[in-house]
């Protein structure tokens, strides 16, 4: 089996990086090449590829066992294809897999969101795999990848395409957890996820910022907008972690003891984490709010909910997009629409 990693960004790498310390094969016959921007390429073939856990990981695969191309013809020569760019690139990707790749390859996509699936398979002709991803990874720099969270990969694999790479995955210690259908999975992930430009506005960790009840409180306003939506629109978001989806609002509005004791038990948060909503930002790119705080936005409008507080979010995320100085650092009272 051969692997492309398309957009190797901080997933992809991380993935990539687990792969490759597992079977030193796949680096010495290049059987697994990631293919990302020129920033990264410059620190892996510098640093080579470090991948850490919150678990303690720590795994080190030097630049002369790496395959890392900022060429997209590198795809050609791969049965799996793990795709790993931002939503808002899904249509170019598409593009370059239908150039580049071969009719039989699998393409995997391990992407935030819950439509790249469906406009995958509208543009190409390759197999089309839904996954999710549930863990954080953040980039320290030099080669250096940190997953802060918990969580299996997901796929949804009902014809049994993907045992190969799933085998893969599971012997790198990245469980993965099969599914028949990816909806439930994807939205519950979806609600995961609307924290992410919470995080990204208030310029803190993750731990730190849902210590703060004050972040909290907004976090539960987003997530009742978003539980409201979904539910007029028939979807039931499934349980992605250990916290059920319909209680996170209430569990955000604990008090400080009692949210650190479910969180103890519910929440595993390295200290260093961040959203990669951050990331981008920090890094003066396009983020991802569309696709997660603004499809809380989209369906409550299709379905005539209000959504001040998403709406809010994905305004300032637009606005701080624009300004290209990373994180404004609000506080939790600014995130409140008004």
């Amino acid at each position: 089996m051969k692997i492309a990693v398309l957009g190797a960004g901080s997933i992809g790498c991380y993935v990539a990086g687990c792969l490759l310390a597992s079977d030193p094969t796949l680096s010495t016959s290049n059987a697994l090449r990631l293919i990302g921007r020129q920033r990264l390429y410059d620190d892996i073939t510098a640093n080579g590829l470090k991948v850490t856990d919150w678990q303690g990981r720590e795994q080190l695969t030097k630049p002369e066992h790496i395959a890392f191309s900022i060429e997209n013809d590198s795809l050609s020569h791969a049965d799996v294809i793990l795709l790993c760019v931002k939503s808002q690139d899904t249509e170019q990707a598409a593009s370059i897999i239908n150039q580049q790749a071969k009719q039989s390859a699998v393409v995997v996509s391990l992407q935030n969101g819950v439509g790249n699936a469906h406009l995958l398979r509208q543009h190409i002709k390759q197999c089309v795999i839904a996954g999710m991803v549930p863990f954080n990874v953040f980039y320290k720099g030099n080669g250096h990848f940190h997953c802060g969270t918990e969580g299996n990969i997901a796929l949804e694999d009902p014809n049994n395409q993907c045992s190969d790479i799933i085998k893969a995955l599971n012997n790198a210690s990245l469980p993965v957890t099969v599914y028949n259908d990816m909806k439930a999975v994807q939205y519950g992930k979806l609600i995961m996820n609307l924290n992410n430009a919470v995080n990204a506005l208030s310029g803190i960790p993750l731990k730190s910022q849902l210590g703060d009840r004050q972040y909290r409180l907004v976090v539960a306003k987003v997530l009742s907008e978003a539980l409201a939506v979904l539910k007029a629109e028939g979807i039931t978001p499934a349980i992605t972690g250990k916290v059920i989806p319909k209680l996170m609002p209430k569990i955000m509005k604990l008090p400080n003891f009692l949210f650190n004791v479910v969180a103890s038990s519910t929440l595993k948060i390295d200290p260093e984490a961040r959203s990669s909503m951050f990331e981008d930002l920090a890094l003066r790119r396009r983020t991802e709010i569309d696709y997660l705080n603004g499809e809380i936005v989209r369906l409550g409008e299709k379905n005539h909910i209000a959504t001040p507080v998403n709406k809010h979010i994905v305004n300032l995320i637009k606005q701080h997009e624009v300004a290209q100085k990373g994180s404004p650092h609000l506080p939790a009272n600014a995130l409140l629409f008004k």
